[in-house]
C-alpha cells in the first residue's frame, strides 16, 4: 500500500492550519504527493464526489490509493505508521502520548482565539479588532503551555497555574 500515490485535499486559499500540518508532515517525510484544492466558499467540500471521499466533508483529506482519511491528526498518525522511515511523532510512548495530547488540546480548546483570529491574519495580513477578554484568556493559556513545553516541562505543572507575562494583543 505504501507505493500507492498520495493526494492531499486542501482549501483553495491554503489557510487551514490542519491541512498545513498534513502538508508539513508529507514534506518532512519526503513523500511525493499531489495537492487538490477545494473552494470551501463554493461548498465544493459538500459535492457528491467529495462527500464520497471525505467522511467529515472537511479539509484536509488524504487519499492513498483507494483509501481516504479525513482529520489532520488521524492523517499524520496514519502517515507515521505507513511510512515509518522518517518519524514525525516521538518514538518513546510517553513522549508520543504527550505530543498527541498537545495536538488534541490545540484542536479542542482555545475556541475564542480560533473565532477571533483566523489564519487569514497569518497568511494574508488581515487586521482584526483587539482580542476580547475571553480570547485574551485563551491566548494566555496557550502561551503558558508553549512556555512550559519549550522549557521542557509539562509533566506535573498545571496549565495556566503560574505567573504569566503581560501581553498586548492587537
Amino acid at each position: 500500500m505504501s507505493n500507492h500515490p498520495l493526494r492531499l485535499y486542501v482549501d483553495t486559499q491554503f489557510t487551514s492550519p490542519y491541512a498545513m500540518s498534513v502538508f508539513v508532515t508529507l514534506r518532512e517525510k519526503g513523500l511525493p504527493f499531489e495537492v487538490r484544492t477545494l473552494d470551501l466558499n463554493a461548498l465544493e467540500n459538500q459535492s457528491k464526489n467529495y462527500t464520497g471521499l471525505s467522511l467529515t466533508q472537511r479539509v484536509p483529506t488524504l487519499e492513498h490509493g483507494d483509501f481516504a482519511l479525513s482529520e489532520s491528526s488521524a492523517i499524520t498518525e496514519y502517515l507515521d505508521e505507513v511510512f515509518p522511515q522518517v518519524p514525525v511523532y516521538p518514538q518513546a510512548a510517553q513522549q508520543r502520548a504527550r505530543a498527541r495530547q498537545v495536538q488534541a488540546w490545540l484542536r479542542s480548546d482555545l475556541l475564542p482565539i480560533r473565532q477571533e483570529r483566523s489564519t487569514l491574519a497569518v497568511f494574508y495580513g488581515v487586521q482584526y479588532a483587539p482580542l476580547s477578554p475571553a480570547a485574551q484568556l485563551a491566548a494566555h493559556k496557550l502561551l503558558d503551555a508553549a512556555q512550559l513545553l519549550l522549557a521542557g516541562g509539562g509533566a506535573t505543572t498545571c496549565l495556566g497555574g503560574g505567573q504569566s507575562p503581560t501581553w498586548t494583543w492587537r
